[in-house]
């Protein structure tokens, strides 16, 4: 699906995205509506994820009491869900799928909530309802709903988006799979620190330059007496070849379909990028210099909507075919053709 957001490839999506995509869907759907996934021993009129287990936590236990609703099933869920529905429009499949659809629909109207909890930073997500916040994981699960389910971030409604920061701040992580993931989310909440960030990396990175995951803190399932590079030789982590993404994240934002600049870079820090990929199909280029962005760059692929957030309070000017226009208001949107290149400036 992120390939399809990124390049617009209608030929990739209809011949090789979307029938996986139908066949998860139609398993999370039975899932879903299973008569032991809903009724009165729920308390509620939703339909659950169950039974089901944390990432890295917990097995099954006695009494399912940590086996349902995992913010990673329920994020990664809603996400396929809606990406199915988009697809399903693009593709021009709405009434051929629209008992599916239909199904889709009113499992969302009736989806469990984010587990939360009260933590000492105040309200936070955790990764299963009932579990303590002040638990020490190993992936990332609570921030999810960031990254990579998209659903909360810069663009969230203010309480949505002083949970997302309180359980950043709150959480603890004892190391193993958090280096890209983790700091991926904090760059999405733009309260990511760039030095802490570099410092990682350089605790992290291997003679062959390539970054293992190392050990950040004990009481999770680690000990005191284990090395903390136990896992460098156990060979080549590939996950962490996408560490990139962290600083591109800080740099361009594009997730939700509208393009934000330099969301999470210190304002005293020159900085310039240059095509980088945004959700849309466009290649995108920018520079901010002594705090402010002095231009920016946009190439169409294949034409269609673009949306950004203007960096300039006080109006934009777009140049496009030799034409210069203003732009005025918080955010900016156009039609563009393929191929077309568009330029942006303060007024």
């Amino acid at each position: 699906w992120w390939h399809w957001l990124y390049t617009r490839d209608r030929v990739f999506l209809r011949d090789r995205a979307f029938v996986p995509m139908k066949d998860a869907v139609l398993f999370l759907v039975d899932y879903m509506k299973r008569p032991e996934a809903r009724g009165p021993r729920w308390g509620d009129d939703a339909y659950h994820i169950f039974p089901s287990v944390p990432p890295e936590l917990y097995e099954l236990r006695p009494g399912f009491d940590k086996n349902a609703d995992v913010i990673a099933d329920l994020t990664l869920t809603r996400y396929v869900f809606n990406a199915f529905i988009e697809a399903c429009d693009v593709l021009g499949k709405n009434t051929e799928e629209s008992a599916l659809m239909g199904d889709i629909r009113d499992i969302l109207a009736h989806f469990p909530p984010y587990p939360t909890a009260k933590s000492s930073r105040g309200d936070v997500f955790v990764s299963v309802r009932g579990e303590d916040p002040e638990i020490v994981y190993n992936v990332p699960v609570s921030l999810m709903t960031v990254f990579p389910g998209d659903h909360h971030g810069l663009h969230s409604p203010p309480d949505d988006l002083r949970v997302a920061v309180n359980t950043y701040r709150n959480q603890q992580n004892e190391g193993g799979n958090e280096l890209v993931f983790l700091n991926a989310q904090a760059a999405r909440l733009g309260v990511l620190d760039l030095e802490r960030f570099k410092r990682q990396v350089a605790y992290c990175t291997l003679p062959n330059g390539t970054c293992a995951d190392m050990v950040l803190q004990v009481h999770g399932r680690y000990t005191h007496d284990l090395p903390f590079d136990f896992m460098a030789p156990m060979g080549i982590w590939f996950e962490n070849f996408s560490l990139p993404l962290v600083v591109n994240e800080c740099m361009l934002q594009s997730y939700t379909g509208t393009l934000r600049f330099f969301p999470n870079w210190p304002g005293g820090r020159d900085a310039e990028f240059c095509s980088l990929r945004a959700v849309g199909a466009f290649l995108v280029s920018a520079q901010i210099k002594k705090g402010t962005v002095r231009w920016i760059e946009i190439t169409s692929e294949v034409g269609g909507p673009l949306s950004l957030l203007s960096p300039w309070s006080g109006g934009a000017i777009c140049e496009r075919a030799g034409k210069r226009t203003t732009r005025a208001g918080e955010t900016i949107r156009l039609e563009t053709f393929p191929g077309e290149v568009l330029r942006f400036f303060p007024k």
